[in-house]
């Protein structure tokens, strides 16, 4: 038997256990769905298949939905939080094996969205200003990890710019300080992507010449 019957053999076997399992009450439905993605992921590791891979992540991010959703965050709704972390983490892997920026950029955004609307699900007062805080912090991970190496800017200046947002809004909305703070933004984030886009552009002929 070559080594794909045999891989293949022993993952229905195991399949097949799993739904024993399953009949007889030891298992549940979300960890059978677990168990299986660890398998599937193990086979990632034997085989270096993408699909296994992918497969792997979105059945393991909806068997761990489930399972903290059922006996961890009870009473707290963490569905959309483990959506967008499924998907953030799929598009960085994706980056890791295709070097695509625009998924790197892409899966930090998913993941900072996640932990704001997990965040926002388990504290009761107003923190609106997280999201800004994650989103600078999402932009400076992709310019350090994608974006760097290339010298290309964009990213840096667009999470400097929402870390200053978040700091404005935390005093404006925790303090008895008026900002008149989305009226402030109005007026600022234009102004703020005018110049990057003048830096990128200077950058640009500065690399030419």
């Amino acid at each position: 038997m070559n080594g794909k019957g045999y891989l293949s053999g022993m993952f229905l076997i195991f399949i097949g256990l799993l739904f024993l399992l399953l009949n007889f009450n030891v298992l549940t439905f979300e960890w059978l769905l677990f168990v299986l993605s660890i398998g599937i992921l193990i086979g990632y590791l034997v085989r270096r298949h993408m699909g296994y891979l992918l497969l792997g992540l979105i059945l393991l991010g909806i068997s761990l939905m489930s399972i903290l959703d059922q006996y961890v965050f009870i009473g707290v709704d963490i569905r959309s939080f483990l959506f967008l972390w499924i998907f953030g983490i799929i598009c960085l892997v994706v980056y890791g094996k295709q070097n695509s920026r625009i998924l790197l950029m892409i899966g930090f955004l998913l993941i900072a969205l996640g932990i704001n609307n997990l965040i926002n699900e388990l504290v009761d007062f107003d923190v609106k200003w997280i999201l800004y805080l994650l989103f600078g912090i999402a932009f400076y991970m992709a310019y350090l990890i994608g974006y760097r190496k290339d010298s290309i800017e964009w990213p840096k200046y667009l999470g400097i710019a929402m870390f200053l947002i978040s700091i404005i809004s935390i005093i404006s909305f925790y303090t008895s300080i008026e900002f008149g703070f989305w009226k402030l933004v109005t007026y600022i984030l234009p102004v703020v992507l005018i110049l990057i886009g003048i830096k990128i552009i200077y950058n640009a002929k500065k690399s030419i010449e």
